[in-house]
């Protein structure tokens, strides 16, 4: 028969090995989200910034993937990133990258997909790029108010879940989209419907150039869906 010590800890081993395994609700999706920005913030100091300024530029930015973050946060914080590029002369890999950020899924906390910013981007380099979704999302529900359910300019999105960087569809949970891709625009992408491919060619031209102007990807989409 056991004492009462060996009993006791007997019990606690046995508990200590219940805590132990991870318990899997299946309600949220998330990921690492400093990962999201650190190629990044690296570029952003090799091209001479500080770096707190750097870092702190990565940390508001990948900080938006976050579920509290507002719908337009993420687009917000690539448009710093892209500033700051501008600042330091770095038209090269901080603006890629940054272009690659604009597209990273964000966390949901109960499996429904994340809506899409519904306001033009501050610089013309991220004209037609969007959030991918991640592949355990729930793809038959938007989370919020149901206005954000299709990416800005295009009029449906097919396959559900793909972006110009993985118009393949979306992308595997917890995985961060910069390690899958190295070019913002796949050379295959027709992400949406026949009526939205003028928003992407819009994001192809302005990926290697900052003159266009952001409102330039509202009045091709409209021309495209046949408004007058």
């Amino acid at each position: 028969m056991l004492s009462f010590s060996t009993a006791a800890l007997f019990a606690s081993i046995l508990f200590g090995s219940v805590q132990a395994v991870p318990v899997q609700l299946g309600k949220r999706i998330d990921q690492t989200i400093s990962a999201s920005t650190t190629a990044w913030e690296q570029a952003c100091i090799t091209a001479g910034g500080t770096r707190d300024t750097c870092s702190n530029v990565a940390v508001t930015a990948f900080t938006s993937l976050q579920e509290s973050g507002a719908v337009c946060d993420q687009q917000n914080g690539a448009d710093s990133m892209i500033d700051l590029a501008k600042q330091l002369n770095n038209t090269g890999d901080m603006i890629r990258l940054a272009q690659i950020f604009a597209q990273q899924p964000r966390n949901s906390p109960d499996k429904s997909q994340v809506p899409y910013c519904q306001v033009a981007p501050k610089n013309a380099e991220l004209n037609g790029l969007f959030h991918c979704q991640f592949s355990g999302s729930n793809f038959s529900v938007f989370s919020g108010d149901q206005t954000g359910n299709v990416p800005l300019g295009l009029t449906s999105l097919n396959p559900a879940g793909s972006c110009p960087a993985n118009p393949e569809g979306p992308i595997p949970d917890g995985v961060q989209l910069n390690t899958l891709v190295t070019e913002p625009i796949a050379a295959s992408s027709s992400v949406g419907n026949a009526t939205a491919s003028p928003v992407v060619a819009i994001a192809q031209a302005s990926a290697t150039s900052s003159v266009a102007p952001a409102a330039s990807v509202l009045s091709c989409s409209v021309q495209a869906e046949g408004v007058n």
